[in-house]
């Protein structure tokens, strides 16, 4: 996904998922960033190639602990995504996203349709047996679309529309 260097992780919630305040608090409550839990989503700031992994509350004690803000966060302070300074002039980034649990059931589809940067290459290996699911794809049939694909390099942008 597409966001701004110095973003916070709330500013990308809001702006570039478009989660709302009460979502974002009732709901987005384990966010992980590089492999870190976070749990000032105010003062995490994001940078170029930033991974990051939502879902919603997970079970169990490891759940409880992975959390954010909790009772127990104290627990894992040496692992936790720290604060960093903005930078002083914003850069368009690219930020890997992963929605899990019920967070992916609930969001993913509104995710998906507002387009999503995906690696041509990769998008055509997830595809090739799946041409007859493809409607329309910049007005190719789904076999010409996944053909075309093969052959790039770069990443692409698309939007996916269930129906």
């Amino acid at each position: 996904m597409d966001g701004l260097s110095g973003m916070s992780v709330r500013e990308f919630l809001h702006e570039v998922l478009r989660f709302d305040d009460a979502y974002i608090e009732s709901t987005v409550r384990t966010i992980f960033l590089n492999n870190s839990p976070v749990d000032d989503i105010d003062a995490t700031l994001l940078k170029d190639g930033d991974r990051m992994a939502l879902g919603s509350a997970m079970p169990g004690l490891v759940g409880i602990v992975m959390g954010r803000d909790n009772p127990f966060k104290s627990f894992r302070s040496d692992i936790s995504a720290q604060g960093g300074g903005r930078e002083k002039e914003s850069r368009p980034i690219t930020v890997s996203v992963k929605l899990f649990s019920s967070l992916a059931a609930e969001s993913g589809v509104a995710v998906l349709a507002q387009g999503v940067s995906v690696d041509a290459r990769l998008l055509a290996d997830f595809l090739a047996d799946k041409t007859d699911c493809i409607i329309d794809a910049d007005g190719k049939g789904g076999e010409a679309f996944v053909e075309g694909l093969k052959g790039r390099e770069d990443k692409i942008r698309i939007s996916v529309v269930f129906k």
